[in-house]
């Protein structure tokens, strides 16, 4: 796939949170992610696959909370094929949740990413 580390490739894959357009948000992912992408967090009802997967629950995602804008908080750290980046989630401007994303890349692609809500 790609020459991008797996840091970048995490933020590549959170960039698709805050783009409203649909069209745009499936060419990032599949920038990003391997045919077997494997995406996880406690608010999703069962894990998703795929640049597909993780479009509809992006779509779903954005259609609940249109007003939602996604800021990772640093720099990822990044150990081997494995990346970490804290995030916070605003509403209308105001701080919501503060989550944590691990994604792991092989091949130049995201294989995993699983996401933990902290706040």
């Amino acid at each position: 796939m790609s020459d991008a580390t797996p840091g970048d490739l995490l933020l590549t894959l959170l960039s698709a949170w805050n783009e409203a357009d649909a069209g745009e948000r499936d060419t990032i992912l599949k920038g990003a992610v391997s045919a077997s992408f494997i995406y996880e967090d406690p608010h999703a009802p069962a894990p998703f696959k795929g640049a597909e997967g993780i479009a509809q629950y992006l779509t779903i995602f954005r259609r609940n909370l249109p007003d939602a804008e996604l800021n990772p908080m640093a720099a990822p750290q990044v150990t081997h094929g494995t990346a970490m980046v804290t995030a916070r989630l605003d509403r209308n401007g105001h701080k919501f949740a503060r989550l944590i994303f691990v994604g792991h890349a092989e091949d130049g692609a995201l294989t995993r990413v699983t996401g933990f809500v902290e706040s």
